[in-house]
């Protein structure tokens, strides 16, 4: 029983550390009693379309796929985000952690 909680409390752990990821199913619409299915996906961030096999990234640092059943995100960063004496904060230009001194918020932690 020991053994399943831990393996409980490291899967939760890693599953943390990795981002997240959400799906929007497609939605089928009736149009003049005719059934329309979709044929890609709508970029839910910027309204932007893409074909079925698409993949790409949006302005909020997440990674989309298309596929035929929906559209998949994932955070493109990720990973522990603690630093002992420092803070940190995604840069929007490459999408990862930046660690600054909580002491000097303008200076970066040098590791």
């Amino acid at each position: 029983m020991k053994d399943l909680l831990s393996l409980t409390v490291l899967s939760f752990s890693l599953a943390l550390c990795y981002g997240f990821c959400f799906r929007d199913l497609h939605k089928v619409k009736v149009k003049n009693g005719e059934l329309l299915r979709p044929n890609g996906c709508t970029d839910i961030y910027d309204g932007s379309e893409h074909p079925f096999g698409s993949a790409w990234n949006t302005a909020e640092c997440m990674r989309c796929k298309c596929k035929k059943k929906g559209m998949e995100c994932c955070a493109r960063y990720g990973g522990l985000v603690e630093a002992e004496g420092c803070k940190a904060v995604i840069d929007p230009e490459t999408c990862s952690y930046k660690f600054y001194k909580l002491d000097d918020p303008s200076t970066l932690c040098a590791y």
